[in-house]
């Protein structure tokens, strides 16, 4: 298969164009709290998701346990094993 091919079937984050190798699952209401309106029927990356996080104050640690990677050699599923909540003071 041909890289062409790969990415035809790759989704594109629809609030940043990049291609999504991350899979993620929030509950509805911090999904619903946290993406725009206007995106929220549609795939949102996880860096996008953490910055409008970020902007609205939603804390979504908790809540997120289990992240998928789909590399182009290989794909992964990772387990959280703990989570922080990263507060603007610490930045």
């Amino acid at each position: 298969m041909s890289e062409t091919d790969i990415n035809a079937q790759r989704q594109r984050c629809k609030a940043c164009g990049h291609y999504d190798k991350f899979n993620f699952d929030v509950p509805d209401s911090i999904w619903e709290a946290t993406v725009p309106d206007h995106l929220r029927n549609h795939v949102v990356c996880l860096f996008c998701f953490d910055e409008y996080a970020r902007q609205r104050e939603v804390d979504y640690a908790p809540y997120l346990h289990t992240l998928y990677f789909a590399g182009d050699r290989a794909s992964f599923r990772f387990e959280a094993v703990s989570a922080t909540t990263v507060e603007p003071w610490m930045l």
